[in-house]
């Protein structure tokens, strides 16, 4: 009988601490954005009329991926896609734009993107928070049939409206120049934020370094951003046919938006 007492007691204390565990692990998102050159426009005349030619396989990222969820136990955990198509379901790639969302459990996760029911790419997500996955083909294969990766963390402090983020996926240090004033260097593999505001126009200037040290410039205009929104620029290398230059960069706004509210009913739940 005391042994049970003491069970009792021990599954009592152990209860609030396992909910406070898991409250504090909301469910949060997980967003794609494949960055790269797509291939040259290709064409034939058939019978005198002009057909576009399909890319080559590996050119572009899969046009629309399937998730699935495991947490570290791996048993299969419950995903949402914030679209709701049930009859097409999944996460749809386009080359430097940023993807639907994905709602998934805040405890640690390994996530598996698959392409027609067969793992295309897998990556670790860690415990809470918001991220970014940013994908880029293997500069060695240099077919999309095998991708890289970079989690960059996506919502609440660590990016929100009115913050500049820069990500350097490429092979190179690269520097920034703000408004002729702020000067300061992205290493590879990593990502800064930094405030820009509302602005009509900001001059901003980029560079990169070659390989004998030297700085080179890669890009100069000026950042626009309305009030609510958020900006991105990401550095990656340039994997064109024949590119004048080793490196690449596109620079994206978007309005900066809470966590999906999904209805009952709503959305397409991942099993």
């Amino acid at each position: 009988m005391s042994r049970l007492l003491v069970s009792l007691v021990f599954l009592l204390i152990g209860y609030p601490i396992c909910s406070a565990q898991e409250a504090k692990s909301p469910p949060r998102t997980l967003r794609l954005l494949a960055v790269g050159e797509a291939p040259p426009f290709r064409q034939e005349i058939r019978n005198g009329v002009r057909y576009e030619l399909p890319p080559p396989k590996g050119a572009i990222p899969p046009v629309r991926l399937e998730v699935s969820v495991f947490n570290k136990e791996g048993d299969k955990e419950k995903s949402q896609y914030e679209v709701d198509n049930a009859e097409n379901p999944g996460l749809r790639l386009k080359l430097n734009n940023v993807s639907s969302r994905l709602l998934v459990p805040g405890s640690e996760l390994q996530v598996r993107l698959l392409e027609d029911g067969t793992t295309w790419h897998t990556v670790k997500l860690p415990e809470g928070g918001d991220y970014l996955l940013v994908l880029w083909r293997d500069p060695e294969v240099k077919k999309w049939s095998k991708a890289r990766s970079f989690l960059v963390k996506d919502g609440g402090a660590n990016f929100q409206a009115g913050d500049l983020r820069l990500i350097n996926v490429g092979p190179v240090s690269v520097g920034y120049e703000i408004q002729d004033e702020e000067q300061f260097v992205v290493p590879r593999g990593k990502t800064v934020v930094k405030s820009l505001g509302v602005t009509a126009g900001t001059p901003t200037k980029v560079s990169y370094q070659d390989g004998k040290g030297k700085w080179r410039r890669l890009w100069s205009s000026a950042l626009v951003q309305n009030q609510g929104e958020r900006s991105t620029v990401v550095v990656y290398f340039a994997d064109g046919e024949k590119p004048r230059r080793p490196l690449k960069l596109i620079a994206l706004r978007e309005r900066a938006v809470p966590l999906p509210k999904v209805r009952p009913g709503r959305g397409v739940t991942t099993q």
